[in-house]
């Protein structure tokens, strides 16, 4: 897991609405993959004992869920070699010259099981999806884990069946939310609406969005790189202000390279900079915030992890190679 990020965050917790925002390719996606969807999943494989639940509702709005599934099996290939197979979409699916080896092939069939067995957690929903679906869905799936009581006034009071059940509902990304027909095309009011009614099923269901959010071209304005730290800030999502208000938690991504930084907290782009990223937590109404934590990020396979803080790396250059030999530079 983040071991530094579930010091600060506390992990996946029932009733919490999470948002999570960063640049294109910054590795937003992988971050709510391995937070709330393998993280979770793994520890409760490894301590059946507990008596957490798990079931996640994913609306993935950006990429189909095919190349989603193939990257996640990637990711278990590159973990289960340790480094050895870093695996692309291209290769898994045999396009143009891209063959898969007898290893390869061994090791992705064996990912596939571990797929399947995500699978069991997770449902994935791909297209075109209008807060209006996403309400009636939510709905269905409240009736599933829960009991409705309606009552006179219209309002409803939903009782859990399972009280350690946490369900998840990750909206990636809310930006390609399609407006209902009475929102004229307004895509403010398809994400203010969709968020109210995340709201309200954080409160009445104990259910846990996480809402994954562009940011605003802004932040890669001219006057923005030529600031010294242009870390990202509550104003730079993009189309609405709205989640980030109505958010319990939430957490940026940042890619330094791009605005042509020579350093970030500390660590030299020189060296990290190809798959450096700095996470920062923004906002969080149930602890502490403004909180940096530096990330390495693995594109080809979806894989984000913490890297050691700057005083270890420079009291050890043996860390520094390690570290470089795990995102695959100078190997």
């Amino acid at each position: 897991g983040f071991n530094r990020l579930t010091k600060v965050i506390c992990n996946v917790q029932r009733g919490r609405y999470d948002l999570w925002g960063g640049g294109t390719g910054t590795g937003k996606s992988s971050a709510i993959l391995d937070a709330y969807v393998i993280n979770p999943i793994e520890y409760i494989l490894a301590n059946p004992n507990q008596s957490l639940k798990l079931r996640v509702k994913y609306y993935n709005l950006e990429m189909a869920t095919m190349p989603l599934m193939a990257k996640l099996m990637a990711r278990r290939v590159f973990e289960q070699s340790e480094g050895e197979y870093l695996l692309s979409v291209n290769k898994i699916f045999g396009r143009g010259n891209y063959r898969l080896s007898k290893e390869e092939d061994r090791l992705l069939g064996e990912a596939q099981d571990y797929f399947d067995m995500l699978t069991q957690y997770v449902e994935f929903v791909d297209g075109s999806v209008s807060p209006l679906f996403v309400y009636k869905d939510l709905m269905k799936l409240a009736n599933e884990v829960g009991n409705i009581n309606r009552r006179e006034d219209g309002y409803w009071d939903f009782t859990p069946k399972d009280p350690n059940l946490i369900v998840v509902v990750v909206i990636d990304h809310v930006g390609l939310i399609t407006p209902n027909k009475d929102h004229g095309g307004n895509k403010k009011k398809a994400i203010d609406d969709l968020s109210e009614m995340l709201i309200k099923f954080r409160n009445r269901c104990g259910f846990s969005p996480v809402v994954v959010s562009q940011f605003n071209r802004s932040i890669e304005s001219m006057d923005r790189k030529s600031n010294s730290h242009p870390d990202p800030q509550l104003s730079d999502f993009k189309d609405s202000g709205n989640p980030a208000q109505d958010a319990d938690t939430v957490v940026a991504l940042f890619n330094p390279i791009r605005h042509r930084l020579s350093s970030h907290n500390g660590y030299n782009m020189d060296t990290y900079g190809s798959f450096y990223r700095g996470l920062s937590v923004l906002k969080n109404r149930d602890g502490i915030d403004n909180i940096d934590i530096a990330m390495g990020f693995i594109g080809a396979v979806g894989k984000l992890k913490e890297l050691p803080p700057v005083s270890e790396l420079e009291a050890d250059p043996g860390l520094v190679k390690k570290v470089l030999n795990y995102f695959n530079i100078n190997k």
